[in-house]
């Protein structure tokens, strides 16, 4: 007589029933069950086009090759040749630059692609520049290096800013040296000596950019309530920064402080 178990089932058949009911249970993956990380956002480069429909001064941009492939609305503006006029043309031989010692460029604009190539970084510099009119103009000059995807792919952004405001200033100064004779500075015009010859043989005066938008300012004949208006800062503050600007150039007054600043190529 066979003798019925009445202990369940052995364990043989718990070990195969439980694995047949953990091979029913749903997994959640990995990356499911806890709670994933944010994924960082790509950070989005803007291209040659963005840079130069943004930029508020006028700026042209080049291939390797030095040929345009943008030109702004201020580009318009400040040289006189429309869009269709430049796109695909050679920089140099539409703006016919020279630097700041009357040389002509040459027509690659070599040196700063020279740079690019050896991974420097163009610094800033001035230009003297033909406008379509045929007129001379002094532009200071920023250039923004754009890399491409491809190695030795790049475009140069040339921004340019004409320099109407130091010519206001050298004017404004004109006037007022004419009106009085200050040891050391020449009124255009005139033999006396202007002390250009001792130029650079010591370390000029240094002052904050604050001081020098001040200087500019109080070159160009505006007063403190003119000056604080248009930097937006009180007026209290301005009168800081003359003191300052008196204590460095060691000037008595204002318009010494001006000529003293212009004989020393601050402003």
């Amino acid at each position: 007589m066979v003798k019925k178990s009445t202990n369940g089932p052995s364990r043989s058949q718990r070990g195969k029933s439980g694995e047949a009911q953990a091979s029913n249970v749903h997994r959640m993956p990995g990356a499911v069950r806890r709670r994933s990380a944010a994924e960082p956002v790509p950070v989005l480069f803007p291209n040659v086009a963005t840079i130069v429909g943004k930029a508020a001064r006028a700026a042209v941009a080049v291939d390797p090759d030095n040929h345009i492939s943008h030109w702004n609305k201020a580009a318009v503006e400040v040289f006189g040749f429309s869009e269709d006029e430049v796109l695909g043309r050679n920089l140099q031989q539409v703006i016919q630059a020279r630097d700041v010692h009357g040389n002509r460029l040459p027509t690659s604009h070599s040196a700063l692609h020279e740079m690019i190539g050896i991974g420097e970084a163009p610094q800033s510099f001035e230009l003297a520049v033909i406008t379509a009119t045929g007129k001379m103009l002094r532009v200071a000059v920023s250039v923004v290096v754009v890399l491409g995807p491809q190695r030795g792919e790049y475009a140069l952004v040339y921004l340019m800013t004409p320099h109407h405001r130091r010519r206001r200033a050298d004017e404004a100064i004109d006037r007022l040296l004419a009106q009085v004779n200050i040891p050391g500075v020449t009124v255009p015009g005139t033999t006396a000596p202007s002390g250009a010859e001792h130029r650079g043989s010591r370390q000029p005066p240094s002052l904050t950019r604050r001081q020098l938008e001040v200087l500019l300012l109080m070159a160009e004949g505006k007063n403190s309530d003119e000056i604080a208006t248009e930097l937006g800062i009180s007026i209290n503050t301005v009168r800081t920064h003359t003191q300052g600007i008196l204590r460095t150039l060691s000037a008595a007054n204002r318009l010494e402080a001006v000529s003293r600043a212009l004989h020393e190529r601050l402003i």
